[in-house]
């Protein structure tokens, strides 16, 4: 065949393969199964629910690496940006889904989809399987096995009663052998001994048993811990985090709005940042954080400008209710609305809500010897950007969430904003390198690139973001300015050119035509001259000049004297031969000079 139809034929087959490699491997409920993910790659799977399932448990465990799960029972192939569920948590995780949760099998035939994405090159264990809701089992009826625990799973300890395959080998506990109370124990939650004191903050590693992370996370060595898992980083960062939720935190600074008063203003009370903790019928609020007793996806993540977070106050995200709500740590009550006062009723003259006041008071960079702030947290969720980008922190809820915290509070900044300013631009062109465009806040700029791409093609949108590209941009400005030099040093040769003429045809018309009458013009010798004595004499004249009277101030005026010469009543004696005439001249202007 010919050369270009056997490019075409490779073309569909590189295509045909891609879309093998996309497509969601089939899952059944209660299999154990193994798989590799590169960094920054995905691998979708895809596992039937049955009508009678109360509930299904999804659980994961690495073998070594870091693999991020993402659910959905509505989307294909989900990722961060489209999950129902994330599950990106370091070590062994497991999720417990009940049909009464947000989005389970909303129609029929129901499948659950599952994506593992390599945050680091992982290998990985999976399973999905049935159980049962806890408010209806008893001991007869076990999760897996007869006296295993459903809380004893993935709890870091391998218990003889979970090993078993049914129950995934106690949750991963028993894939792996550790001492508890080491961090060597820790390395099943993801710290390996090589990432302490390497000099990087690893979350996973910051806890008592590994030594904090060897200091890794202190800007510096004095720097104290103001509470087991609160790094400093994460005070005064936008969100309410449990761990630095604390007195010896200061409750997390004014994340968690523990200074906030019952005061709000909006009828639906979305702005309500009091500390209400329970329902109209006194049954206590569960945590947002929290998944348990109830399912959920009202979450800081999902919620940024909420006010949720390591707390359970009420709160009605978004205004979704008619008044404040929580979820109840009652299995049977999933949530109800609060007994908070009216709008206004408990404010003081003049009082602003805590949201309004939180809004303008958080600067946008908090510098002191861990940097906090919108700013900080912007780079730490979004990452590198570029080529040494990754599509799990760029193209996630989190930088998203970040970008739109940071955009409230830093462009208004005099000291940061150029900082800002840059990083936003970067991320903005990784976000379209990685073809995520879902952040509201970068909408119009992603519109304004689809613009773009719909007229030179995806192509160019991806090399606009290339270093590359960046290097041509410099260049060209660099030659745009060299060629406005040379402009500029033409248009000033030729306007001194210009001008010299200007001054050479002023000496030469030196004569008025009101002065010619006055004066006889003579043809000289035939021979001696081409043309007429008056074309001669007017080169003599213009030749004769000495050059520092080539000067705009030299007028007509000042030529006068010399083509007077030729009036009939001053003739000169002698006029044989150029050279006499030459002689003639030069004697004429020097009386000339002395006249003058």
């Amino acid at each position: 065949p010919p050369p270009g139809q056997l490019r075409t034929w490779a073309l569909m087959a590189a295509c045909a393969a891609t879309s093998v490699l996309s497509e969601e491997i089939p899952l059944k409920l209660g299999e154990l199964v193994s798989g590799y993910v590169e960094e920054d790659d995905f691998l979708y799977y895809a596992a039937p629910i049955p009508k009678n399932a109360a509930a299904i448990k999804v659980i994961i465990t690495p073998i070594f690496g870091d693999p991020d799960l993402y659910l959905s029972f509505t989307v294909d192939e989900p990722d961060d940006t489209t999950a129902t569920w994330v599950m990106d948590e370091m070590g062994t995780e497991e999720r417990l889904l009940r049909r009464q949760a947000t989005d389970f099998c909303p129609t029929e035939p129901c499948s659950l989809h599952l994506s593992v994405y390599g945050y680091e090159a992982a290998e990985f264990r999976l399973a999905v399987y049935n159980s049962t809701d806890i408010g209806a089992r008893g001991k007869e009826n076990p999760l897996c096995a007869p006296s295993c625990n459903e809380f004893d799973l993935s709890d870091g300890i391998c218990d003889t009663e979970c090993n078993t395959t049914a129950c995934f080998f106690d949750g991963g506990d028993c894939l792996v052998t550790h001492s508890r109370g080491t961090c060597d124990w820790r390395t099943r939650a993801g710290c390996p001994s090589s990432w302490i004191g390497d000099g990087v903050c690893d979350e996973e590693c910051f806890v008592e048993e590994c030594e904090w992370d060897g200091n890794d996370c202190a800007m510096t060595q004095s720097e104290e811990i103001c509470h087991a898992g609160c790094m400093s980083s994460w005070i005064n960062d936008g969100e309410c985090d449990e761990e630095c939720n604390v007195e010896e935190c200061n409750y997390d600074g004014a994340d968690c709005a523990h200074s906030a008063t019952e005061c709000y203003h909006e009828k639906d009370g979305s702005d309500y940042r009091g500390q209400m903790h329970t329902t109209t019928t006194n049954m206590e609020c569960m945590k947002w954080t929290s998944q348990f007793p109830h399912q959920h996806t009202t979450t800081h993540q999902n919620f940024p400008n909420a006010g949720l977070g390591g707390h359970n106050y009420c709160r009605n995200p978004d205004g979704r209710e008619s008044r404040p709500w929580c979820y109840t740590t009652d299995p049977h009550a999933r949530w109800e609305f609060c007994d908070v006062p009216d709008a206004f009723s408990a404010c003081l003259q003049n009082e602003v809500p805590h949201a309004v006041q939180i809004q303008a008071a958080i600067p946008c960079y908090i510098d002191g010897p861990t940097p906090s702030g919108p700013l900080v947290k912007f780079k730490e969720e979004c990452g590198e950007t570029g080529d040494n980008s990754t599509y799990g922190s760029i193209c996630s809820r989190a930088c998203c969430n970040a970008a739109e915290q940071a955009a409230m509070r830093c462009p208004t900044d005099p000291t940061y904003r150029d900082q800002y300013a840059q990083y936003v631009m970067d991320v903005q062109w990784t976000m379209l390198q990685h073809e995520c465009t879902t952040c509201r806040v970068y909408q119009q700029f992603f519109d304004n690139a689809h613009v773009m791409g719909s007229i030179g093609g995806p192509a160019v949108v991806s090399f606009v973001g290339t270093t590359g590209f960046k290097v041509l941009l410099v260049a060209a400005c660099i030659i745009l300015v060299l060629l406005l030099a040379i402009v500029c040093v033409l248009v000033r040769f030729i306007y001194a050119r210009k001008n010299y003429n200007l001054q050479t045809a002023d000496v030469e018309g030196g004569v008025s035509d009101s002065d010619e009458d006055e004066f006889e013009w003579r043809t000289l010798p035939s021979g001696r001259a081409s043309g007429s004595s008056r074309i001669c004499c007017q080169g003599a004249v213009a030749t004769l000049l000495p050059s520092r009277w080539a000067h705009p101030g030299f007028s007509r005026i000042h030529t006068a004297p010399l083509v007077a010469l030729y009036h009939t009543d001053h003739e000169p004696a002698t006029r044989r031969g150029a050279g006499a005439g030459r002689a003639w001249s030069e004697r004429s202007m020097a009386q000339s000079t002395e006249a003058r």
